[in-house]
């Protein structure tokens, strides 16, 4: 299983590219990759997702598309996407419409873009800030330095940094992760999917708007005020601040009871956290 991240520059900049596989290693890392090389080099690579930080199209009207509108609810903000009206005439823009390329040329290469299920064989957008705010459970430390920051939470999913040389790098491999959670079923894909959706690696979102880290996290391992629920059920993607999801408790001493009658490391945890063991093994 391999996901392709593409990190969309202005058109002279060129792409970077980062694939990972299974294992969440960089089997490929590729900078400056034009428009014109790019079908070949997907081609070559053969992921079974694409990954890309860039819209798809314009906004069909107005100046921004639902997907950005329920992102910035979340306190994680995007350019918005205009409509061509708007962006079409405007030199910022320049760089979505190389990301209209890129999906494109995926979709000559077999990946239509993503609008909702599962996402092998499709090209989707991403968002590497969004990406990275839920996989740390919140948003860098006020004055943090992107770069570093990203690193971290990188190095902190299993993934090897030292060929992420510069932060499109690092944007790209947050994109390949991404495509990878989104393989393995932890995708969230706000929006209306006429328009495009940004997909983010995890189930569902906080109830809460993310928060910036405490300032001591500049210093210390990435300090995520959300983590997934420690219930243990593999249907459960709850994102909660405390170890359990409200009533989830319940759910792991379950767990726990069934798997202490067939050993003891879970009797031993039924008994660090001051829970009854099963009535026949007491």
């Amino acid at each position: 299983m391999h996901a392709l991240g593409i990190d969309v520059g202005a058109p002279r900049k060129g792409m970077d590219l980062v694939q990972l596989d299974d294992a969440r290693e960089p089997v490929r890392v590729v900078s400056k990759v034009g428009i014109d090389r790019l079908g070949l080099l997907i081609g070559e690579l053969q992921p079974d997702v694409i990954a890309i930080d860039a819209p798809p199209a314009w906004a069909p009207n107005g100046s921004s598309r639902l997907t950005e509108r329920l992102l910035a609810q979340c306190n994680i903000h995007a350019f918005n996407t205009p409509s061509a009206r708007t962006g079409a005439v405007h030199p910022f823009y320049a760089w979505m419409e190389v990301g209209f390329e890129v999906f494109a040329v995926a979709a000559a290469r077999g990946y239509p873009r993503y609008r909702a299920g599962a996402p092998r064989g499709t090209a989707m957008e991403v968002f590497p800030h969004g990406s990275a705010a839920v996989l740390a459970g919140c948003l860098p430390p006020r004055g943090a330095k992107k770069k570093p920051w990203r690193e971290r939470i990188l190095a902190s999913q299993g993934v090897p940094i030292a060929e992420l040389t510069t932060a499109d790098r690092v944007d790209a491999a947050l994109c390949a992760l991404t495509g990878l959670l989104a393989l393995e079923g932890k995708r969230f894909a706000p929006g209306d999917p006429k328009e495009g959706v940004i997909v983010l690696p995890a189930a569902s979102l906080p109830a809460r708007p993310f928060r910036a880290a405490p300032a001591e996290a500049h210093d210390e391992a990435t300090l995520p005020l959300f983590r997934e629920c420690a219930c243990g059920d593999p249907a459960c993607h709850e994102l909660t601040r405390t170890e359990f999801a409200p009533g989830h408790d319940a759910k792991r001493k379950s767990r726990l009871w069934a798997s202490a009658r067939t050993g003891v490391l879970a009797t031993e945890e039924l008994r660090r956290r001051g829970w009854v063991i099963p009535p026949e093994m007491r």
